[in-house]
């Protein structure tokens, strides 16, 4: 069996997985962040806190005797500086902390953005990236910088927790600002120009690679065997991709959580700085996952919820079911185009595929007839013509769509993609896809099998497929035009033009 660590921005998720990529048993164990003003930062010891906690529960309902590897993916961008012991010297940078805008100024500077994109295929340096992060530390906290030994990522805190190894990995990397996707190494000309220590940064290993084992005495307090492997994952983006077969270029995933994530793979190649498609480095490198990111999507219908769905909510409480079931019953009563009602979604801007950041939502079409089932489906609507545009960006053809996310679980907003996209969308049966994921490079590093495509042969999940309706299809096409030109009277008046 294999143990993995999912460790997201406000929750852990362990899951125990057989060789044939079961989920046999799952937890989730949430945390909340510290904030305030542009700062994210959480205590380094609450995430390993998490992650013992949910190893003791996945352990009462299933025997970990059989544990043979452990994998952790996580969220990109969260840093941690480590002394010589490994003791943490600040609280974790969340990869949404913000503090390091004015450092991200100055690299803009001295860094051309077409030049630091072609090498790192981030399309902007800004105060999310660890290097703009890394400079804040030298030029803030000078004190911790000198005396750190390392900046960890988040998945290199927890390796090392686990082994007393301080290594990091490739695909985490390739968001950091540091890392040099042609050269499929650590970005050493940016540390020279900049004037940071690269020997910062530990030792940098490639995905599905044994790290070593588990410390006895940390397999001990974990209720685990002595001898467990360790082996290094993928950033959680990479890995969800992986979990739902995105490692051939015939296949699209899509995931409407809090923002609207859409991967595609492709064999390794220069990046078109005339685009703003994210490039990340995939499990090797011989290939890439270009991820468009839409800042906001799932976080559109929450806030809707948040504001006029008190009385839905209050109905969900009592009937035990979740609010967004309420809300997908809501979607259902209006009907294709609700009611002539357009969302541009754009409620933290827009970056792809229109660069436009501080554009901002767009109603368009209300009236006295609009009704709230109208609002509910117009911003699931909104979130699939603005998927739609990215696939366009992207240029894919003949692919299959994989849907994912809690946006997943909703059948009218499945049913409404596959109506916009004109194509089948299909919805894996088992929502922990990242989990299967690292779970395959966990295999894959043990050498339980050769290739992902035959671990990926041996998953055995059900599928729902949403197939377009062709009535509905050409109605959605005069929605997308409609769609299409509030766009580009929106983010054109956000450009002065």
């Amino acid at each position: 069996m294999f143990l993995t660590l999912d460790v997201g921005t406000t929750s852990v998720k362990v899951c125990v997985l057989n060789k044939a990529f079961k989920v046999l048993a799952k937890t989730g164990i949430e945390y909340v962040l510290e904030t305030s003003n542009n700062k994210a930062e959480l205590s380094p010891q609450i995430y390993w806190d998490s992650i013992a906690q949910g190893i003791n529960q996945v352990g009462l309902n299933c025997n970990l005797k059989d544990v043979k590897g452990i994998s952790i993916t996580t969220q990109g961008e969260t840093l941690i500086p480590v002394d010589i012991n490994g003791a943490a010297l600040h609280n974790a940078i969340v990869w949404l902390d913000t503090r390091a805008i004015k450092e991200a100024e100055s690299i803009n500077k001295v860094v051309d953005q077409k030049y630091f994109f072609s090498k790192t295929g981030i399309p902007e340096c800004n105060g999310l990236c660890p290097i703009s992060k890394l400079l804040w530390f030298k030029n803030n906290e000078a004190d911790i910088y000198n005396q750190a030994k390392y900046f960890l990522l988040l998945e290199d805190f927890i390796i090392w927790k686990l082994t007393g190894k301080f290594v990091t990995e490739k695909s985490l990397l390739s968001t950091t600002g540091y890392f040099d996707l042609t050269a499929d190494d650590l970005w050493v000309e940016i540390f020279d120009l900049l004037e940071l220590d690269v020997n910062k940064i530990p030792t940098v290993m490639g995905c599905a690679e044994v790290v070593g084992e588990i410390l006895p005495g940390v397999a001990n307090d974990l209720g685990l065997n002595q001898g467990i492997k360790i082996v290094t994952g993928a950033m959680d983006q990479v890995c969800g991709a992986i979990g739902a077969g995105n490692f051939n270029s015939n296949i699209i995933t899509e995931t409407t959580g809090t923002a609207l994530c859409i991967g595609t793979t492709r064999k390794s190649e220069a990046i078109d700085t005339t685009t703003f498609i994210p490039v990340y480095r995939h499990f090797n490198k011989d290939l890439q996952l270009l991820l468009p990111v839409c800042m906001t999507a799932g976080m559109a219908l929450k806030w809707f919820k948040d504001i006029f769905c008190k009385e839905e909510d209050a109905a969900a409480i009592k009937d035990g079911v979740s609010v967004y079931e309420k809300l997908s019953n809501l979607a259902k009563r209006s009907p294709p185009l609700a009611n002539g009602l357009t969302i541009l979604p754009y409620f933290s801007g827009t970056i792809q595929p229109i660069f436009a950041p501080d554009c901002k939502a767009t109603f368009s079409g209300i009236g006295l007839h609009t009704t709230k089932s109208d609002f509910v489906r117009g911003i699931m609507e909104g979130v699939g013509y603005m998927l739609k545009e990215n696939i366009i960006l992207l240029k894919a053809t003949d692919t299959q769509i994989v849907s994912m996310g809690g946006g997943a679980n909703s059948p009218i907003w499945n049913q409404i993609k596959a109506d916009i996209l004109n194509t089948d969308v299909i919805v894996p049966s088992e929502s922990e896809t990242t989990s299967i994921g690292v779970a395959m490079l966990c295999a894959l590093g043990l050498s339980v099998y050769k290739t992902l495509e035959e671990a990926h042969n041996l998953i055995k999940q059900e599928t729902t497929k949403y197939s377009p309706n062709k009535q509905n299809v050409s109605v959605y096409c005069q929605g997308f035009n409609r769609y299409k030109a509030l766009s580009k009277m929106a983010t054109g008046d956000c450009n002065g033009s």
